[in-house]
């Protein structure tokens, strides 16, 4: 499988936020769609089309999938913690506390609680839980669509863990969460993993690596929730911005061997809206919630730089989502038993008594996620079938690079990488049809008014759980006292920690002058 990645020198990997699989591209194909969606599903296409897929109310009767067409939906924020994705996988009616679901399920999955969980984050408004069944038409997310259709999808792709953003993200960069399951690790406030990365094993093997963040470089959950990428911080040129990628892909060999890509976590005066694609933890008001066309956009932009570079036949772009965010999707995650590396990378087990312990061993995958690749080598409407975890994405650059294997843990030792994408002996040189994002301005012309919205929404927005961690993150990794953390995290909106990122921004930046961190 290896021999066809001899091919490429460049892997991009840019991670959007909290979205499965069914919600994204669960109507890829439908009759219904536009063209060239407009058809029936391929025989080896696990969507929602021609499926009687529902979840039950609190009454016993039904919901079936919908087709969303509300770009800020799910609002509000769906159930992602341990005890909720459980809860959701399993249909049961309530959650229990995180130390208390890893014993033998009660039942067989069933991806019936999705639903009743989403209820109980929506108590004040349950006649609007029902939009958790909606899952997005090509109509309204054409970038993804149009990708997926030209190039490479990958319909088995799960997160690595059942549970939130901060120790999936960690498998995708080192293979592993060292046993935690949850945004706060084992202090309380953030998630901190201190095994090697995949960035370390490309150093010591003289391969190139970047990080390029969408908004400050303060924000990369990558660096703030990885110990061994701390002294990389104040050394210049690995963590850098989008605006250094799109620049850096227009030059021959101008990207690193590995690229990874963070997007934009809040909206910023600087870095313009929000475009993780996360869904929202607040209503506010003036110009609404944050919406997948932005990150329809950064996607655009991305896929656009690659598309235009000279080294386009040499690159190779994953575009993954680090969970499902408790948006509903209707296949059941893998167990060990269904999956030979649905397995622990280490033998790490927290136990529930000790502090962000739960227990778990490792033993089942998170829901499906959306997992796209685009190459020269990828034919179109390729579709993979192969059961993949974001380990996948690091065995792909294990293998491509040479690296070492048994370096990032046992789980990602045993995954398969994306090579079977690659089955083209010449690279295509065409332009397929991607469409840009149906609202969000994708080009620089009104880029002031763009900036001056984010400014009156980061105004009146208040910082959703996981800002507040980054917030907290970033002044832990500056050194701040304690007490400054906590006040950080206290900042009233995100125009008011935007402006305190602004400054350790600068701090961080004038450390870098002396390498001193």
């Amino acid at each position: 499988m290896a021999a066809s990645l001899d091919r490429i020198e460049h892997i991009v990997v840019l991670m959007l936020e909290n979205r499965s699989f069914d919600n994204l591209l669960g109507w890829l194909y439908d009759p219904a769609n536009q063209a060239p969606f407009d058809r029936e599903p391929p025989g080896n296409f696990a969507g929602v089309y021609g499926k009687k897929l529902s979840n039950p109310r609190l009454d016993g009767s039904n919901v079936p999938v919908g087709k969303g067409t509300d770009v800020t939906a799910p609002y509000p924020d769906p159930g992602e913690p341990f005890q909720d994705v459980y809860a959701q996988i399993y249909g049961q009616k309530t959650t229990q506390y995180a130390n208390a679901v890893t014993k033998e399920p009660p039942r067989p999955c069933n991806m019936q609680g999705f639903l009743y969980n989403y209820l109980l984050k929506n108590q004040s408004n349950p006649a609007n839980a029902d939009t958790i069944m909606n899952c997005f038409t090509p109509a309204r997310i054409p970038v993804l669509s149009s990708l997926a259709h030209y190039y490479g999808l990958c319909d088995h792709w799960f997160a690595s863990v059942p549970s939130q953003t901060l120790c999936n993200r960690s498998f995708m960069v080192a293979g592993t969460s060292s046993g935690y399951v949850n945004n706060d690790g084992g202090d309380g406030l953030l998630f901190t993993n201190s095994t090697p990365t995949i960035f370390d094993l490309l150093s010591q093997a003289g391969k190139s690596w970047k990080v390029y963040c969408g908004g400050w470089t303060v924000t990369s959950i990558a660096l703030l929730t990885q110990r061994q990428l701390w002294d990389f911080a104040v050394q210049p040129g690995y963590f850098e911005h989008l605006t250094d990628f799109l620049v850096d892909a227009q030059k021959p060999g101008g990207l690193p061997a590995f690229s990874f890509i963070e997007p934009n976590y809040m909206d910023s005066v600087v870095h313009g809206p929000e475009n993780d694609m996360h869904p929202e933890s607040h209503a506010f008001q003036l110009f609404g919630r944050s919406n997948v066309e932005q990150g329809e956009k950064l996607v655009y932009q991305v896929y656009s730089a690659i598309r235009k570079s000279p080294d386009w036949d040499k690159i190779l772009l994953l575009i993954l989502f680090d969970e499902h965010g408790g948006c509903y999707d209707h296949v059941c995650p893998p167990t060990t038993k269904d999956c030979p590396f649905a397995i622990s990378p280490d033998n790490v087990v927290i136990p529930p008594d000790q502090p962000g312990g739960t227990g778990f061993n490792f033993d089942r995958l998170g829901v499906r996620i959306p997992a796209i690749v685009v190459s020269a080598y990828t034919a179109e409407e390729t579709i993979l079938n192969t059961t993949f975890d974001h380990t996948s994405a690091l065995s792909t650059v294990v293998d491509c690079f040479g690296l070492p294997k048994q370096k990032l843990g046992k789980r990602q030792a045993a995954a398969p990488n994306v090579s079977e994408a690659l089955t083209l002996s010449d690279p295509r040189q065409d332009l397929p049809a991607i469409s840009p994002p149906v609202a969000a301005d994708v080009s620089v012309v009104n880029r002031a008014d763009a900036l001056a919205a984010s400014i009156l929404q980061a105004k009146a927005k208040p910082l959703s759980s996981l800002q507040i961690k980054i917030m907290v993150g970033a002044a832990k990794r500056l050194g701040l006292p304690g007490e400054q953390q906590v006040e950080l995290a206290k900042s009233p909106t995100v125009f008011d920690a935007d402006a305190e990122l602004l400054k350790l921004e600068a701090e961080l930046v004038a450390k870098r002058a002396t390498k001193v961190l």
